[in-house]
């Protein structure tokens, strides 16, 4: 149970998956130690200020992660995936030496459990075709034999990514390589907490377990559907080639072709059992997600007035 005298260290604090975690945990009554490459970014601050007491250090850094981890009872570990174009560029064995570095560091520091995530797919049909995936793996085994007790969790596409950085919005309408047929998975990042925190609270229930993450699975259409009506907008969705996809990201072409020709199923019954509060796409819209929907729109609204202009 979360308890003011057990600190879980969670790195990738200031992104979308950690920066959830850590709120989700201090909000639960545990101490946060928050790791970040620039403890003075505005991101950082907040966390600061939230609670969180926030360290330096790098995930490619053995000692400040051993500093970072000393006498933490836990550790929630994500990482920047690698792949070609990705932020780590060339170097595709960024994720895997990460996990290792950080596994060890939990290892040394005595932690009594830690959490991983990972991406939805490892392990199934879908591996042996993506380097990504497979990377994914190498990163889970690091964690797997390091020693520690630990739980993995295996998030679908994010339902913030819709409205965020990988505009699969584009003026006002909803464009992908995904047939309009073809079923997408998503789940929201405070889900994704959510599950970090309930392994946290009842490790020995969860020791051992990979879970994949989906709080709904919607088809291209529906989700088109579901925005319009939210919004009250005309959300078409708009179908783009293949090839087109290709020439500027081969790998995401690549990737999205696979999921047009391989169904991800994810037993989201299941996983309500275990987090009943677990969110569709249209709950996520009008609830946690309506800032960010929000502001989409109103940019798109901005754009249309400058150009009528």
């Amino acid at each position: 149970m979360p308890s003011p005298d057990r600190t879980i260290l969670v790195t990738g604090a200031t992104g979308r998956q950690g920066g959830a975690v850590a709120a989700r945990l201090l909000a639960d009554g545990w101490v946060v130690r928050a790791l970040t490459r620039d403890a003075s970014s505005p991101k950082a601050k907040a966390l600061k200020e939230s609670g969180a007491d926030v360290v330096e250090g790098d995930l490619g850094d053995r000692d400040s992660l051993d500093r970072a981890a000393a006498g933490v009872w836990g550790v929630f570990s994500v990482h920047a995936g690698s792949y070609e174009g990705g932020p780590y560029g060339h170097d595709l064995d960024h994720e895997r030496r990460s996990a290792a570095n950080l596994a060890a560091a939990a290892r040394a520091a005595g932690a009594a459990h830690l959490v991983h995530s990972s991406s939805v797919g490892v392990g199934g049909p879908l591996e042996p075709h993506m380097d990504t995936l497979q990377r994914k793996a190498e990163a889970e085994r690091e964690i797997r034999e390091s020693g520690v007790p630990y739980t993995i969790l295996r998030p679908t596409s994010f339902m913030e990514n819709t409205f965020d950085s990988f505009r699969e919005l584009q003026d006002g309408a909803l464009v992908s390589l995904l047939h309009a047929d073809t079923y997408e998975p998503h789940i929201a990042a405070d889900d994704i907490a959510a599950f970090a925190a309930i392994a946290f609270a009842d490790p020995e229930a969860h020791a051992g377990r990979a879970y994949e993450l989906a709080g709904d699975d919607l088809t291209q259409l529906e989700k088109a559907a579901i925005i319009s009506r939210v919004t009250g907008r005309d959300v078409p969705y708009v179908g783009v080639d293949a090839a087109q996809v290709a020439a500027g990201s081969p790998s995401t072409a690549k990737t999205l072709g696979l999921i047009n020709e391989h169904r991800i199923e994810v037993d989201i019954a299941a996983l309500r059992r275990i987090h009943p509060g677990l969110l569709t796409f249209e709950q996520w819209m009008t609830g946690v997600g309506k800032p960010l929907v929000d502001a989409y729109f109103a940019r798109l609204d901005a754009a249309a007035g400058a150009t009528a202009g």
